[in-house]
């Protein structure tokens, strides 16, 4: 790659590959791309079981859809029969769909670039933007990156109109220009972000399977324990220590597969009052913590000490558990069916009888045996780590290019 940064031509990329050279043109997509009429199926109009036409919903674009839309590959639901719309336009090769509605600004005009479509029909559906390049001044493969680059998102996220819900139509695109370089510098740039994309695709599926994997060993070193049986209200005490001297300020919150973490880490929006920490409950290293979702997630397992709700049921266990043991078993199917017994109330209002699941009982192994359940699934959660680590390193090398490759 060639750096650009010193160059005083404007209308080139930061980053290039050395064998070009020379400015891109720059492009308004309004005059760029051809925009054609979309549908407003609602997702109880479509089917993934059947049909003859595939329907692109804009939630598919936001979430669940790469870059690239692999027709041939990728899973799209069909447009049931009696919802089919009396006129539409098919998605040829290199098409692009916009969704043109989000609630975060960042997605206003996240884009798809329809590939492989020849075998199937597809037509763009609710909250979409549908177009196709009209002067053939690109190759199919580009034009979906340079929708996704930092250049054209900065300028979407000065006009996207709303204030809950951000949106743009088809006039915004008037106001949005694109670089566009000639088309063999265009396949270079498709190649090396189509490639970093499907090593990202595999990445997650080594992630996907090592947490299946995790959870077939948790089921089966479970489920083969020998040792003595106690209830568990010989095993943990419930403790409602209280923060009352404001020793701590870091607020705790279950999460479903981190156990319980900074509350701040879970990026979520949720009002309290700092005033009341004082009557937020203790949790110490090792605790365990019955939370409001627990009756479908399980319980929850803290590593570090902090403060958590008073809506929470704080388990301190005795010397007969070594350090995290029951952690697994906690969010284990088998746990978790096991307190359909305990759990009442309907919806979101069920709730675990606490009294009456102290009184159930389990089988505790001695302690060797604990330590070797344990030390196992570390292992395999370590594994985890680091190749969620690698997922991570490739996702900020996409970004970078994203932002560097473009103008």
């Amino acid at each position: 790659m060639a750096n650009n940064n010193e160059n005083k031509i404007l209308n080139v990329p930061h980053l290039r590959f050395p064998e070009f050279s020379g400015e891109w043109k720059i492009v308004k997509v309004s005059e760029l791309l051809e925009f054609y009429s979309t549908n407003s199926l609602s997702w109880e109009q479509l089917d993934y079981g059947n049909g003859i036409i595939k329907n692109l919903h804009y939630g598919l674009i936001h979430k669940g859809l790469p870059t690239m839309v692999d027709i041939s590959s990728d899973l799209l639901p069909y447009i049931k029969s009696e919802s089919m719309p009396k006129s539409y336009t098919l998605f040829l090769n290199g098409d692009v769909a916009f969704a043109d509605a989000s609630e975060d600004t960042n997605d206003v005009a996240k884009a798809v670039e329809i590939v492989n479509c020849d075998e199937q029909q597809i037509v763009s559906g609710l909250h979409t933007i549908h177009g196709r390049d009209k002067s053939d001044l690109t190759v199919i493969g580009y034009k979906g990156y340079a929708f996704a680059s930092d250049s054209f998102h900065k300028q979407i996220r000065r006009i996207a109109q709303g204030t809950k819900v951000f949106s743009i139509n088809v006039r915004n695109f008037d106001e949005v220009r694109v670089g566009i370089p000639s088309k063999d510098e265009q396949i270079k740039i498709a190649k090396l972000l189509r490639a970093i994309d499907l090593r990202i695709a595999t990445q997650n599926k080594i992630i996907e399977d090592l947490k299946k994997l995790k959870s077939a060993i948790i089921d089966q070193l479970y489920s083969a324990i020998k040792g003595n049986e106690y209830s568990y209200r010989q095993i943990f005490e419930i403790v409602n220590e209280r923060n009352k001297q404001l020793e701590y300020s870091n607020i705790l919150s279950a999460s479903q597969e981190k156990g319980m973490v900074n509350r701040e880490d879970l990026n979520l929006d949720i009002q309290f009052e700092r005033s009341n920490i004082n009557t937020y409950k203790v949790v110490r290293k090792g605790d365990y913590i019955i939370h409001l979702r627990s009756f479908q997630g399980g319980y929850a397992f803290s590593e570090k000490t902090g403060v958590c709700s008073p809506a929470y049921t704080i388990l301190r266990p005795n010397d007969l558990l070594e350090f995290r043991y029951l952690s697994y078993y906690f969010t284990s199917q088998k746990f978790i069916k096991s307190l359909i017994i305990v759990t009442y109330g309907i919806r979101d209002g069920r709730s675990i009888n606490v009294e009456e699941w102290l009184d159930m009982k389990t089988v505790i192994p001695p302690k060797e045996q604990q330590c070797h359940i344990v030390e196992t699934i570390r292992n395999i959660e370590n594994k985890i780590e680091n190749e969620e680590l690698y997922a991570s390193c490739l996702s900020k090398q996409k970004q970078y290019l994203l932002r560097q490759l473009f103008i």
